[in-house]
């Protein structure tokens, strides 16, 4: 087996070897630019309050009482926005905790949440939760009594309590 050794960039290197290199040179910048994913965009105001006014006054159309702002629960609805952020996935991660932390706090263990990604406002917000079978129940659930929704980012977390 013969080995030969090539010097990048000596006075040997044909003009084959200088458009390799920069072939291979402009893959790894593609690839590189590739894996790296853009950080998400930040919306510039939390309007977690404005989209929780909308949910209040959908439930109250249907018959149902608006939900109290409890700070409990948006500190924990806004934890979890962060915590989706941080890691720039949508997820239900720590639910049970959360629900025996509003426990903790005196309200009932029965918990309810939503999350969200990428939504521009607090009417797209609603209007897409509102849209869906699922989340749709979580907001006219009757024996929910309190609330808290938190944005940060793309990324927003409802969370209620009995």
């Amino acid at each position: 087996m013969r080995h030969t050794r090539r010097t990048v960039g000596g006075a040997g290197e044909g003009k084959t070897d200088v458009k390799i290199r920069q072939i291979i040179a402009i893959a790894a910048l593609i690839s590189g630019s590739a894996g790296a994913a853009a950080p998400p965009p930040v919306t510039a105001v939390d309007f977690g309050p404005q989209t929780l006014t909308l949910i209040n006054s959908y439930r109250t159309s249907r018959g149902l009482s608006p939900l109290a702002e409890n700070a409990t629960l948006k500190a924990l609805a806004l934890q979890h926005s962060r915590y989706q952020a941080a890691r720039r996935t949508i997820s239900h991660d720590g639910y049970r905790q959360r629900s025996a932390q509003a426990k903790a706090a005196g309200l009932s263990g029965l918990c309810t949440e939503n999350v969200g990604i990428r939504y521009r406002n607090a009417q797209h917000l609603f209007s897409g939760w509102r849209n869906s079978r699922a989340h749709n129940q979580n907001l006219l659930r009757p024996d929910m009594r309190y609330a808290g929704v938190a944005v940060v980012g793309d990324y927003a977390t409802f969370f209620a309590c009995g």
